[in-house]
């Protein structure tokens, strides 16, 4: 029983707050920032400036009002918070902005009637204008000729002069109050630097870069100019070969070609001009290489490449003639980097009475008939091919 009557009392009481809610004031709209009857004036805003203002209720009430533009032109730029009333913003247009703001609650009180309210946006002062360098590049300028760029350019406000804020232009250009850059330069290759724009009160810089070209050239790997007939690479069979050339001038990238003759074994790196490897065979090779830029230009040299071989039999020496019941001797004549250590070997008839050493290459003994012989004779190297050659020895009665 007790239980009950205590529900019923909490029962009451909750009628009892509900009917002192509903006789609330609906929340009327009161003077604040925004005054006036009935339609309310708010404090002046001004285009491009952070701006706040207030619309304030005359009972808020513990019910959670939520404001909203019912209709007419709110000010572009600002926003109204629903759950505070509050405007905020900036403005981003001028004029005369009338519009109405209306208010519901939560807890289902009656609406407030919309009120009527003016917020003038004036227009302020105009950003000053601001320059932007519009000048994307530079045309390319050509080692010790003449040079002129078109006058630099700028958008946004009157350009009063031009001026270097860094950097460095090659030597023998200058850059004029009225944007020119012109001159001989007498240097070559990229240079970077800063160019500024100057204006009322206003400026702007920009990083741009000039390329130089020079005349395209082919040089050895210590920068010496190739001779009238090229260059000469001399070197053994199996000897590794460092070596190549060089581009100056002209545009990179570059681009290296050989043709011709390169020693097998040797090859030609089309990047960077080295030519590299070890011959497998002795000769004379003869090539030419040429080098192209980006440009398109061309640059070729002729280059010889001697390789002599790790063993040889002198040119133009033979064997000396002998006589009968006399002593004979005779070396094979052989030369080159591994002749002292070739070993060597006949094919065919040797003169009777001779014998042949095979490490010296040495033919000795005393001759026992007369007559023409004809033999081969074999060399051999440690790392090389074999050679070979025919050689007459002439026995005399």
């Amino acid at each position: 029983m007790r239980r009950f009557r205590i529900l019923i009392l909490a029962a009451a009481a909750c009628v009892a707050v509900l009917a002192v809610a509903s006789s609330a004031p609906a929340g009327d709209f009161a003077d604040g920032p925004c005054s006036g009857e009935p339609a309310k004036l708010c404090p002046t805003a001004t285009v491009g400036q952070p701006y706040t203002t207030t619309f304030a209720l005359k009972e808020p009430g513990d019910c959670g009002p939520s404001f909203a533009v019912s209709s007419g032109a709110f000010p572009p730029g600002l926003t109204l918070a629903s759950d505070e009333g509050a405007a905020r913003g900036t403005p981003t247009q001028s004029g005369s902005f009338t519009f109405y703001i209306s208010v519901s609650y939560s807890c289902g009180l009656k609406s407030a009637s919309d009120q009527q309210y003016t917020i003038n946006v004036n227009a302020g002062t105009p950003p000053k204008p601001k320059l932007t360098v519009t000048t994307p590049s530079l045309p390319d300028a050509n080692f010790n000729q003449p040079y002129t760029a078109p006058a630099l350019q700028a958008s946004g406000d009157t350009v009063n002069s031009w001026t270097l804020a860094g950097g460095a232009l090659p030597a023998g250009l200058t850059l004029a109050a009225n944007g020119v850059i012109s001159g001989t330069p007498t240097q070559s290759g990229t240079f970077s630097f800063n160019v500024q724009a100057n204006g009322n009160g206003t400026s702007d810089m920009r990083g741009l870069s000039l390329f130089v070209l020079a005349p395209l050239e082919v040089q050895s790997l210590v920068g010496k100019k190739p001779p009238t007939r090229g260059w000469t690479a001399k070197t053994t069979v199996n000897k590794a070969l460092t070596t190549g050339v060089k581009a100056v001038g002209g545009r990179a990238p570059y681009t290296f070609t050989s043709a011709g003759a390169l020693p097998p074994g040797v090859t030609l790196d089309a990047a960077t001009g080295a030519v590299t490897g070890a011959a497998t065979s002795s000769g004379k090779f003869a090539s030419t290489i040429t080098v192209t830029d980006s440009t398109g230009a061309k640059v070729s040299v002729p280059w010889s490449f001697n390789i002599l071989p790790l063993i040889d039999f002198a040119k133009g020496k033979g064997l000396p003639a002998g006589t009968v019941s006399r002593l004979y001797s005779a070396k094979f004549p052989v030369t080159g980097k591994e002749a002292r250590t070739a070993q060597f070997a006949i094919a065919g008839k040797i003169p009777p009475g001779l014998e042949l050493d095979e490490t010296t290459g040495r033919l000795t003994g005393t001759l026992l008939k007369a007559g023409n012989y004809r033999i081969r004779v074999f060399a051999f190297s440690e790392t090389g091919a074999p050679i070979s050659k025919l050689f007459v020895i002439r026995v005399r009665a």
